[in-house]
């Protein structure tokens, strides 16, 4: 049963809601604090934490920190703030803390080689610098989120949460007893031990994004993971290897190249966004920011272009003010043709999924255009479609089947085809194997794609339809053809037995009735002896001319009627022989007949039949010495006839020459499809077996 799509209503459970709008209550309030508050604490953390270190040292911010460290950390944090903004989840939270924390150490250039181990006597915390102090907090800090993130993220694991909480309380435990060390071989082993657990935590880290890399189900994810893993390999591998390098006093890695290094991780995970979707961003969103950076870069390119020309511009032209308008004209000629380089190129690069999608709907479109039967639609929308743009599996269901998408599967998208006021059905996309979800410009067109398919289905239905009335006259044509070429024989048929009955009134009639005259005439003139016998022959010949004329009207009138009474006709064969006299006297032939009555038959069929009746009973006169004989006529599916006699018999196969009667009943027998048998049972026994049409 289907679900007809009535004006103003929608079934939820068939099809899905192309743009779902969560309603607001008090759980969603909920979740926003939850999932924000963790990033708004750690902001104020690091700057009540940085704002302190500062004062507390006498110096100010520009004192302290770099342009370039600052543009570093402005990236960084932004890096990790716009996913949890854009897509709040538990992971993403993660990620943002993280990278401010990570962003508030960069600002501030840290080297261990300032902290005062060699101070004896009291805790290391009384000798401590504000600002060493505030990037040792920061580091104790990284360090235990960094295991918490990768447990989170880029998937979550299987650690439980006491063992994250375990890791905080031990980096916060250690660091506190390496500032409360007093001695320089406590604050050494303290030392050693921080430094190992920062080894520990960092290969943490990296272990777990390496598996990630690794898994084979999930592709996409594994993409991802690969390209955070480079990126943050890349970015820290020499900030791990600075403070080694300076503890064998080669300073091999400055503090500008560490930090340029860090450029890395933000480019890393911007491409990761843009490409592979990381973090779930939208790809509207994504394609706006990445749209919105280009457009600024253009427009700085633009005022630069404008800028330069007018400057030049301005000692060729006689007048000034008119070398801004030129530049502005120029400019303005080449800003739309560089954009749409710009953008394609963009495409290209980062969205080539997208570009992949634009030409896959082109190429089905062009498909349906040709296509014009079911089967076609079918296979592009199920198999090929899907295939090409990477979903998971595709189904089109055409009424009459029920229009709901497959069992057991999500779709990513469905539309009703439609197609004026017929609805044909439903299709239903899969979500992709590896990318985002359809936006809203895919969606469009699909939905396109889909009203396209309802008329390629409009055109299929016509062209078979069509095809079929086609077949219909065909088959028409033809039967009328083999009726015409029926009706054509039937005439030949019909002036052939015209001829022959003119042949046979022209030559065989007019003989008989010659011997008829002429018996007559002897008769009348022979001698008492002779008489007898010439009476006979003339009426012998009376019978045969009676007999030949009755042929002679059964040839004529052979289209007259298409059924005749075969009873009638077997009873008229019986009594011409009958009244026919024997040479001994008598009846020529004594014959029992036992039929039904009203034994109505084709013609074509009765004609054979009385035929083989006839015709064996001329053989019983001329060759079995009997005057006694027995027809027995017989109907049901089929006609059966029996001619028995009482004579001496023969010997079928040892027959004279010149004696074809039997060969021609036989022949007349098999034409119909017939069987005809001759047994010797004291006496001779002809029967025969015709088929009879089915009755209509």
């Amino acid at each position: 049963m289907h679900v007809k799509n009535v004006a103003g209503t929608k079934d939820a459970s068939l099809f899905l809601d192309p743009l779902p709008r969560t309603p607001y209550n008090s759980s969603t309030m909920k979740s926003f604090i939850r999932l924000h508050l963790p990033i708004l604490g750690t902001l104020v953390f690091q700057g009540i934490l940085l704002f302190w270190a500062v004062r507390a040292d006498g110096r100010t911010l520009p004192q302290v920190a770099s342009l370039f460290s600052l543009v570093i950390s402005i990236l960084i944090l932004i890096t990790g703030l716009l996913p949890a903004i854009v897509r709040p989840q538990e992971s993403h939270t993660i990620v943002a803390c993280f990278a401010i924390s990570f962003a508030f150490l960069l600002f501030i250039p840290f080297e261990i080689s300032d902290m005062p181990f060699a101070q004896p006597g009291a805790p290391l915390i009384q000798f401590m610098p504000p600002l060493i102090l505030s990037r040792l907090i920061n580091g104790s800090i990284l360090l235990p989120m960094a295991i918490h993130m990768s447990a989170r993220f880029p998937r979550r694991n299987s650690m439980p949460t006491r063992m994250i909480v375990g890791a905080y309380i031990f980096s916060i435990v250690s660091l506190f007893l390496f500032l409360i060390a007093s001695n320089p071989w406590q604050r050494l082993i303290m030392l050693m031990s921080t430094l190992g657990w920062f080894l520990v935590a960092i290969a943490f880290f990296f272990i777990n994004l390496l598996r990630a890399a690794r898994d084979t189900e999930n592709l996409q994810d594994a993409q991802r993971a690969r390209i955070v893993f480079f990126s943050i390999a890349v970015a820290e591998i020499p900030l791990l290897m600075r403070p080694f390098s300076i503890a064998l006093n080669l300073d091999a890695l400055p503090y500008n190249v560490v930090l340029f290094f860090q450029l890395f991780v933000p480019l890393g995970i911007s491409y990761a966004v843009l490409r592979h979707d990381l973090f779930g961003i939208d790809r509207v969103l994504r394609r706006t920011l990445a749209y919105g950076t280009v457009s600024i870069l253009l427009l700085t390119l633009y005022l630069a272009l404008t800028t330069g020309m007018t400057a030049l511009f301005a000692d060729s032209l006689t007048s000034r003010p008119i070398a801004p308008l030129v530049s502005l004209f120029i400019a303005a000629i080449l800003f739309e043709p560089t954009r749409k380089f710009v953008q394609t190129w963009l495409d290209r690069i980062l969205y080539p999924d997208r570009l992949r999608f634009q030409n896959a709907v082109q190429e089905i479109q062009n498909s349906l255009a040709r296509a014009n039967r079911r089967e076609q639609i079918i296979h592009l929308l199920n198999e090929i479609f899907p295939a090409q743009i990477g979903a998971e599996w595709g189904a089109l269901k055409l009424f009459p089947e029920p229009d709901v998408p497959p069992p057991h599967l999500t779709p990513g998208w469905n539309t009703r085809l439609i197609a004026g006021s017929v609805s044909f059905g439903g299709y239903w996309l899969g979500t992709r194997k590896a990318g985002p979800l359809y936006d809203s410009d895919e969606r469009a067109r699909l939905s396109a794609l889909g009203q396209q398919a309802a008329f390629a289905l409009a055109y299929a239905n016509a062209y078979e339809n069509l095809y079929a009335l086609n077949q219909t006259l065909e088959e028409r044509v033809k039967e009328q053809t083999q009726l015409a070429l029926a009706n054509q024989k039937s005439v030949a048929a019909y002036e052939e037995r015209q001829r022959i009955a003119r042949d046979l009134h022209d030559s065989v009639t007019q003989s008989l009735f010659g011997m008829h005259l002429m018996a007559r005439g002897l008769a009348a003139k022979s001698t008492p002896e002779m008489r007898e016998d010439l009476v006979a022959l003339e009426t012998q010949a009376r019978e045969t001319l009676r007999e030949m004329r009755l042929l002679l009207d059964q040839l004529r009138n052979a289209a007259a009627e298409e059924n005749v009474n075969l009873t009638e006709a077997v009873q008229g064969v019986c009594e011409t022989f009958a009244q026919r006299s024997g040479p001994e006297g008598g009846p020529l032939l004594s014959i029992t007949l036992e039929m039904p009555k009203g034994v109505i038959l084709q013609k074509s069929i009765a004609d054979e039949a009385l035929w083989v009746i006839r015709e064996s009973l001329q053989n019983i006169i001329k060759h079995s010495e009997s005057r006694d004989a027995k027809v027995t006529v017989q109907k049901d599916a089929m006609l059966h006839g029996t001619i028995r006699d009482f004579g001496k018999g023969f010997d079928v196969n040892n027959l004279p020459a010149g004696h074809y009667g039997l060969r021609g009943m036989r022949e007349r027998v098999l034409a119909l499809g017939g069987e005809l048998k001759i047994d010797f049972d004291e006496g001779t026994v002809v029967s025969f077996t015709l088929p009879l049409p089915a009755a209509p």
